[in-house]
């Protein structure tokens, strides 16, 4: 796995314009501070970036008292990953999976000036993963036994909760987390068998992709990534290829959407060699034409889009697992839609995203938002202002009736884009609405 190039600490320095001597001044001003002495100095920070010495933990609460990091993230997560600049991908065994999945229960980590791995990182650990078997869970864990009734309940609400997340919203959002924060807190203090670290671990690795989801629906994509790591984690520990194989398709869409296609690419190419249900393979094989779309790789597109379709029409619902039961003929449908508008292909693209919304779920209000953008385009592209204008309005309302900012933002860039024709009737009708709706909401 690519490591960094630099000390995380050194990140850290750079962020605060600090030498090395500045560092070990201001350890120091935090010792005299608390009544003690430090006797940090340049060739002692040199030490710890270079990794021959770790600082003893009294020295580290002075660094965090320096960086406003709490002590209690100091203990949790452990030289040197309570750093706030720490983006070094974990490792896949007992003690790098405990340390992804506690990293999701600290404050500070959304501070961070280094928020998004970058695609070399995700590759890496996307290669980790696809060559590491897993480890047996641990048969004992400090504390006390696991309530069993208590583990059957978590389980039942963590499904209703990935249910409950695609609708969205704050209120989810703290649900979300709270359940999340009880699975994680059992797993790393209470006693339990295999069989319960492992049921343990799928519904953390459930909760940590819901709360991903959550996160990167409302832009915030660093907190989203660390969410999505967890889960990889957590479902790498419960021995389970195909969850893990759907929280990396996530990672590859989202570093589509930042605009890191060939990272996603080969993302998935190690997450669908370790996995075996062809509803999962369907949804790697979209995502992959997704990616190739935006690189203009279009015979890709088509051997990605005709595979997806394949493995689709070969999926059973009843044992598709649940993180992808949600695909469906719709999203193929629109997604390829969203393929052929971004290698030209109007009259194709506008069949195929036609096409899905009819078949989608009226219930999916945030999907439907975003595959009306998808029209909208088209139909701008091919210079059909009326239409385009029709379907800009109805996105933005369902845009806003989920929430969701990752929604809003494609609606507000599409207006942006419409703006030039605004001599256009029903344009200017659009524009003055979105500005009402927007001020009132």
């Amino acid at each position: 796995m690519p490591e960094l190039a630099f000390h995380p600490l050194a990140f850290v320095r750079a962020e605060h314009n600090w030498s090395m001597d500045d560092l070990a001044a201001e350890i120091r001003r935090a010792a005299r501070r608390a009544d003690r002495r430090s006797g940090a100095d340049r060739n002692r920070i040199w030490k710890w970036e270079s990794g021959r010495v770790t600082p003893d933990r009294s020295t580290q609460y002075l660094l965090a008292d320096v960086l406003g990091v709490p002590h209690r993230e100091v203990d949790a997560l452990g030289w040197p990953q309570w750093l706030p600049a720490y983006t070094r991908p974990y490792a896949f065994d007992p003690a790098g999976s405990r340390a992804a999945l506690l990293e999701v229960l600290v404050a500070h980590l959304d501070r961070r000036a280094f928020l998004v791995l970058g695609g070399g990182a995700l590759i890496g650990a996307a290669e980790n993963w696809a060559r590491t078997e897993p480890e047996r869970l641990r048969g004992a864990l400090d504390g006390r036994p696991v309530d069993t009734a208590l583990l059957a309940w978590l389980e039942e609400r963590t499904g209703e909760l990935r249910l409950l997340a695609n609708g969205g919203g704050p209120f989810v959002t703290d649900l979300v987390d709270a359940h999340l924060h009880t699975v994680v807190r059992l797993i790393d203090q209470a006693r339990c068998t295999e069989e319960t670290g492992r049921r343990l671990h799928t519904a953390a690795a459930a909760l940590a992709q819901s709360a991903a989801w959550l996160r990167f629906d409302a832009g915030r994509h660093g907190a989203a990534q660390r969410h999505w790591q967890a889960a990889l984690h957590a479902a790498h520990q419960a021995g389970d290829r195909d969850l893990g194989a759907g929280v990396l398709s996530d990672l590859a869409y989202q570093s589509t959407w930042l605009a890191r296609p060939e990272a996603a690419v080969q993302i998935l190419a190690h997450a669908r060699a370790r996995t075996r249900s062809p509803a999962a393979r369907s949804l790697l094989d979209l995502r992959r034409a997704r990616a190739l779309a935006v690189l203009q790789d279009g015979c890709g597109v088509a051997r990605a889009l005709a595979s997806a379709e394949r493995e689709l029409e070969r999926s059973m619902p009843q044992e598709a697992p649940a993180w992808v039961s949600w695909m469906s003929p719709a999203d193929l449908a629109a997604d390829a839609g969203r393929c052929w508008l971004d290698l030209g292909h109007l009259d194709r693209a506008a069949s195929a995203i036609g096409e899905g919304l009819q078949r989608l779920d009226p219930a999916r209000t945030r999907t439907r938002a975003v595959f009306l953008t998808y029209r909208a385009e088209g139909h701008l592209r091919g210079r059909d202002l009326t239409a385009a204008a029709a379907d800009a309005r109805t996105a933005l309302d369902a845009a806003l009736d989920t929430g969701a900012p990752r929604c809003l933002d494609l609606v507000r860039a599409l207006l942006a884009a419409l703006a030039a024709h605004q001599d256009v009737p029903e344009v200017g009708e659009l524009h003055a609405y979105a500005h009402d709706r927007l001020a009132a909401a």
